[in-house]
């Protein structure tokens, strides 16, 4: 039997009828829109389809163009002329011809089909359409502008949030955040018109006067104390040799390096303690050792001489420590003359925090070592420590795997302190990065032919590397809190800081759980466990803090559980020291390390306690109620007096809060130095005002001279050999800020032809520098 086709008489089958009518339907040709002049396409040239073309422009024709839809503007031979009836109809292939037994269309069908508007595409189209009507509905929910149940965007006050001081017109200047002290006193009117003498007291510019001969004479004694020591800076010594010239000797050492240890080296893991042991133990045999371990050790013993010496590493005797000032400008000179691929040695990535370390322990502003900070930060990732080193097996060992982990933690960790306490973005966002958090371990686990690490111990479990473990397991919060605030006027909702101030203050209960305050210990280990959980506290309640500040003192519709959590936190930082018995043979050390490492923390706990001291003292004056809110504390759910109503239980009485503040102010004029006296003027001034129901000059007056009295006592100076300032403007050539004006903080008043208005020798003189 032989085939037989259609031109035989057989009619064809129902799939060549399909094949015919798809060929009938390619054959139409759509119309194509021509983009070439109507002459151009007339005598068929080449049109650079400009208006007019050069054409056009050649033979003086004038040049046109089709207007859209026009049959003009349709390419010859399309089917536009055809009546849209007589085009071929579309098929549409039902469910029933995919049934089994007949051959599924291939590719080339399957896109025609979705080409002329199949059913099965359509089904798809629709599934889209809904999809995307749903993406939208999300996106409109969450819209700030779209949704209803988000509120209003919470206004806190711009007075604690920002402020900016003014030198030369403007030409330069410098930000102050929210966690600035020059911001919280923005919030006592009454202590700024004090200071600006608004209510002419008698004594108070003889006061101020002698305050600013005190400042100018105590500066000028602290800036020769941080110049290096020129014989050892400027010789023509090799730079080594010169390191070795100013060490102290090895008794001296040994003390600096256990300091060092039991207090630096406990949350920023820079070194490996067995390895530089050895290298320390063979440097004083007199066996040479690597160019990289004699910077290390000065910048270490740098950092101790700070705590450990009279003098706070500022003093020029060798007897006790090293010169701090001395001692950073040669390692500084060493790292300037490396070259090439020494740049990226991990020994001189530690060599330079180990310099950041020690230079911020003395460097006047936070912000110069928030500048140093960026190009370590750099380094640290040309040299690849923000990837896991587990991506680059098997090219870097076990060993230094971790080293880098713990280097890389310990430089996000500076980054995030420095960069909330100079008020700046941090330079590493949580996403920047690959690397994981150290384990816990000791470091004599760890050693450089080692092939495999061992697993980590609990976080309970007291290791050297416990606490950066710890602090790293709570870095993805505390880095929230620092995006946040560069975003504060972007919050929508007080769920959002709620359910991060719930976070860290869980973070703080465990610190409590990993450190007991119980236990039979001695004093030595009281006062090392002491320091390690606050420490490891202030790592956390820094953030807290920050987070809480703009709202606790500056919305007034913030929840009272924000204003509750920051007076406590407040009242806690003050109060550390209280921990300890201070019949302890160390407990003077101890004071003195709290004060230089806390310092800044303290003034603004103890201007914030003074807020909540003005509430419980006027509650009439606290419009808002933004103090007295905190002052108060509900009941748990475990008390037993049921009667008691929770509006009238008092958690911080007026007396107290006003004591805490007095001793930290006795502390911190114990230990004034350099640029300290503006802190302790303005928190005295504060004080005088905040805590009587109606504020008297007179008494503020008294109370501020009594304070000279005792500063001039600390530090052994006397009026009479303090060289009288000179008259006239201000020393460092800052503009008289604004700060009695309610309406225009940080800014210099102006009189109305634009000239910055006069300061007098005295009433401005606390306003113009820098607080750092």
């Amino acid at each position: 039997m032989h085939q037989q086709t259609p031109s035989q008489g057989h009619a064809p089958t129902h799939h060549q009828q399909q094949q015919q009518q798809q060929q009938q339907q390619r054959s139409v040709k759509r119309p194509r829109p021509v983009k070439s002049c109507t002459e151009c396409r007339k005598r068929k040239l080449r049109c650079d389809r400009l208006c007019p073309c050069s054409q056009c422009q050649k033979s003086n024709r004038t040049c046109k163009y089709a207007v859209d839809h026009d049959s003009a503007n349709l390419s010859d031979g399309s089917d536009s002329e055809m009546p849209e009836p007589a085009r071929p109809a579309k098929r549409n292939c039902g469910p029933a011809m995919f049934s089994s037994g007949t051959p599924l269309p291939n590719n080339d069908s399957a896109y025609g089909a979705a080409r002329n508007g199949d059913s099965t595409n359509a089904t798809t189209l629709e599934e889209l359409a809904m999809r995307m009507e749903r993406l939208e509905r999300h996106l409109m929910a969450r819209s700030p502008v779209a949704s209803e149940t988000s509120g209003r965007l919470i206004a806190a006050s711009s007075e604690t949030i920002r402020g900016l001081t003014v030198k030369e017109g403007a030409l330069r200047t410098r930000y102050h955040g929210q966690n600035s002290p020059r911001v919280l006193l923005n919030l006592f009117d009454e202590a700024k018109d004090f200071m600006a003498n608004i209510h002419n007291v008698n004594g108070v510019r003889d006061t101020l006067v002698n305050f600013r001969r005190f400042h100018k004479a105590l500066l000028d004694e602290y800036r020769k104390s941080l110049s290096p020591i020129t014989v050892f800076v400027d010789s023509m010594m090799p730079v080594h040799k010169r390191m070795t010239d100013i060490l102290p000797k090895k008794s001296v050492c040994d003390r600096l390096i256990d300091s060092y240890v039991d207090t630096s080296e406990t949350i920023y893991r820079i070194l490996h303690l067995p390895m530089f042991t050895e290298q320390y133990n063979l440097y004083w045999e007199g066996k040479l050792q690597s160019e990289y371990f004699l910077p290390q050790l000065l910048s270490l013993l740098s950092i101790a001489s700070r705590f450990e010496t009279k003098t706070k590493g500022l003093g020029n005797e060798r007897a006790e420590g090293v010169h701090i000032p001395t001692a950073c400008a040669l390692v500084r000179t060493w790292l300037d003359s490396l070259r090439g691929k020494q740049l990226v040695e991990f020994a001189v990535l530690q060599v330079e925090v180990l310099l950041l370390h020690a230079q911020r322990m003395i460097t006047p502003r936070i912000q110069d070592s928030w500048t140093s900070l960026g190009s370590i930060v750099r380094m640290a990732m040309t040299m690849g420590l923000h990837r896991d080193p587990s991506e680059f097996e098997p090219r870097v060992p076990v060993y230094l795997g971790e080293m880098r982990r713990r280097m890389w933690f310990t430089i996000l960790d500076m980054d995030l302190h420095i960069s909330l306490a100079s008020n700046l973005p941090c330079l590493v966002r949580d996403g920047d990065f690959t690397c994981r958090p150290p384990r816990n371990l000791d470091d004599a686990e760890l050693f450089p032919d080692m092939k495999d690490l061992p697993p980590s111990k609990p976080i309970d479990v007291v290791t050297d590397n416990q606490m950066q473990v710890y602090a790293a397991m709570t870095l993805g919060v505390r880095m929230k809190v620092a995006h946040m605030l560069n975003r504060i006027d972007t919050i929508r909702d007080y769920q959002e800081i709620l359910d991060v101030g719930a976070k860290l203050e869980r973070f703080l209960d465990d610190i409590n759980y990993i450190f007991p305050r119980q236990g039979i210990l001695s004093d030595a280990q009281k006062s090392k466990q002491w320091r390690s959980r606050v420490i490891l506290d202030m790592h956390v309640r820094r953030p807290l803090l920050a987070l809480y500040r703009p709202f606790a003192i500056g919305a007034p519709d913030a929840p009272a559980q924000i204003s509750r959590a920051y007076l406590r936190s407040s009242m806690v930082i003050m109060k550390y020291l209280d921990e300890l018995d201070p019949m302890l043979a160390h407990f003077q050390d101890i004071a003195e390390m709290y004060h230089q490492v806390l310092k800044r923390d303290i003034i603004q706990a103890a201007l914030s306690v003074c807020f909540y001291i003005r509430s419980a003292v006027r509650p009439a004056s606290d419009s808002s109620g933004l103090g007295s809110q905190a002052l108060r504390m509900s009941p748990d759910s475990s008390d037993d007096y049921p009667s008691y109503n929770p509006e009238n239980l008092v958690l911080w009485s007026p007396s107290r809060l006003i004591s805490t503040v007095e001793k930290t102010l006795d502390l911190l004029i114990r230990n004034i130095s350099g640029r300290d006296t503006k802190d302790v003027v303005c928190l005295s001034v504060v004080l005088n005002c905040v805590q009587k129901p109606e504020f008297q000059p007179e008494e503020a007056m008294q109370g501020l001279h009594m304070v000279l009295d005792r500063c001039l006592r600390a530090t052994n100076m006397n009026l009479d050999n303090v060289p009288v300032a000179p008259p006239g403007g201000p020393v460092d050539g800052f503009q008289g800020d604004a700060y009695r004006h309610p309406h225009m903080p940080f800014m210099y008043q102006r009189n109305p032809v634009g000239v910055p208005a006069a300061v007098s020798d005295l009433d401005g003189w606390i306003l113009w520098e820098g607080w750092e």
